[in-house]
């Protein structure tokens, strides 16, 4: 097929081009050491307090089984309070939350609270026929967290599997055990629900992930003589969490927007210095074969420089993505689409590969600002909640969703940051494709009308 044959030209030239080579793989491994050096010693910012909405249907631990731990806590410790056995697990987690403060610059554990907690009263949301997502939506409340129904017993299951895992018995089938069974099987997980282009919840998801990470650390340290599941987090030291860790979905997107000026260069270059263009001209060469060969060859050199982008910060710069890196990969890679449609639009406006260059770094710079890399936008709402969300609260479409790449940060950070899949971001996913398609069609019809109809 030549097209092709086209892309594998380019890419032996490339490879024979060792200094060009070079520079286009470690652009990507230089830009990632740049902004690991420039934010990995600062912290999420200063020690606020954060206003957290909690629901909680937990019903706790069933009567006869709480009344039999009561009986052989008097025996024999199990780590379980009487104010756990009478209210829950989740009550206890309520309480947890709302007491723990941000250390200071010595360790010590400070005056200001993390969280100011909002409880939300079920049965008042039901008559109301309210919803606390109505509050984040307005951002009354930064985040909003759910503990299912089951959750206490989902939590006495983890206890239990984790006793079986150490000691190859469950704790209702010690021979010593004579309550009612323990639950084993339940799945109440906490839902954390929010916006995620919101550098609050950003901040308000890091800090819940690690206190969740304790209590589940607890639950696996359990051993039912002498244990304790109860657990305290007297403190958390925000300076833990660093500014590179939130905005590396961002860097990802500004690495992927430097290709546009990188093919707009090369294109150009193609045309005026080497005279590639004028050979096609005289060849049986037909403009869309040379066309496709060309965005096939960027999709490829695309491939290894994101890859580059995505591991080294893992590798070396300690940047722990909780989410899937492949389908976040996948994400990165559709937006090559637009990149390439805008590098074909420069290399059909100009002739100079220096200009080529100069003016794309011009414009990247403030597209990738647009689009939130490194920071909150502005919200200047064009539709009001038309966007659906994974965490399920529908933002606003704002000024720069008009910005294919606002939706390539905005889903990165769900996958990456949020644990949300790629079909849980599905509405950012089209937002991002649809009119990269678009630009892409109109770059290669543009680039072919200005270079091979002879007019220039």
């Amino acid at each position: 097929m030549l097209p092709l044959e086209i892309a594998k030209r380019f890419g032996k030239e490339l490879i024979r081009m060792r200094i060009s080579l070079v520079v286009l793989l470690a652009l990507p491994a230089f830009m990632a050491f740049m902004f690991w050096f420039a934010f990995s010693s600062v912290g999420l910012g200063t020690a606020e307090t954060y206003i957290l909405g909690v629901v909680n249907e937990d019903e706790g631990i069933a009567d006869d089984l709480a009344d039999y731990f009561r009986t052989i806590n008097s025996e024999n410790n199990t780590g379980i309070s009487n104010q756990t056995l009478t209210h829950g697990f989740a009550h206890d987690f309520i309480q947890t939350l709302s007491s723990i403060n941000y250390t200071n610059e010595e360790g010590v554990p400070g005056d200001i609270p993390i969280f100011s907690i909002e409880e939300y009263n079920t049965t008042e949301i039901a008559l109301n026929n309210s919803d606390p997502k109505d509050d984040v939506e307005s951002r009354e409340i930064d985040a909003v967290v759910y503990f299912p129904d089951n959750y206490s017993n989902t939590t006495l299951s983890a206890v239990n599997n984790a006793n079986f895992i150490q000691t190859g018995l469950y704790l209702d089938d010690n021979p010593f055990w004579l309550g009612p069974p323990i639950p084993k099987t339940d799945n109440g997980e906490i839902t954390i629900i929010g916006d995620e282009g919101y550098t609050r919840y950003t901040i308000v998801k890091v800090i819940l992930d690690k206190i969740l990470t304790s209590f589940t650390e607890n639950i696996h340290n359990f051993q039912f003589s002498g244990g304790n599941i109860e657990y305290e987090i007297s403190s958390v030291a925000l300076k833990e969490y660093s500014i590179f860790d939130t905005i590396m979905p961002g860097i990802l997107v500004f690495g992927i927007l430097t290709q546009s000026g990188m093919l707009a260069a090369f294109l150009v270059t193609e045309f005026a210095e080497t005279k590639t263009i004028t050979r096609v001209r005289l060849s049986l060469i037909k403009p869309w074969e040379y066309i496709m060969g060309v965005t096939i060859y960027q999709f490829v050199i695309s491939f290894f420089q994101m890859g580059i982008l995505f591991i080294l910060p893992i590798l070396l710069f300690g940047f722990r993505p909780a989410g899937n890196l492949i389908e976040g990969f996948s994400v990165l890679l559709v937006t090559t689409i637009f990149t390439t449609g805008l590098g074909f639009v420069l290399a059909g406006i100009f002739t100079s590969p220096d200009t080529a260059g100069q003016s794309s770094g011009f414009l990247m710079t403030p597209i990738a600002f647009m689009s939130g890399a490194f920071m909150e936008i502005p919200t200047i709402t064009l539709f009001s909640s038309a966007v659906p969300t994974a965490s399920g609260v529908a933002r606003d479409f704002i000024l720069w969703d008009i910005i294919p790449t606002t939706h390539t940060v905005n889903a990165l950070r769900s996958i990456l940051l949020y644990e949300f899949t790629i079909s849980e971001v599905w509405a950012e996913v089209m937002l991002l494709i649809i009119p990269s398609i678009f630009l892409l069609v109109f770059g290669m019809f543009f680039y072919s009308i200005r270079r091979f109809t002879g007019d220039v």
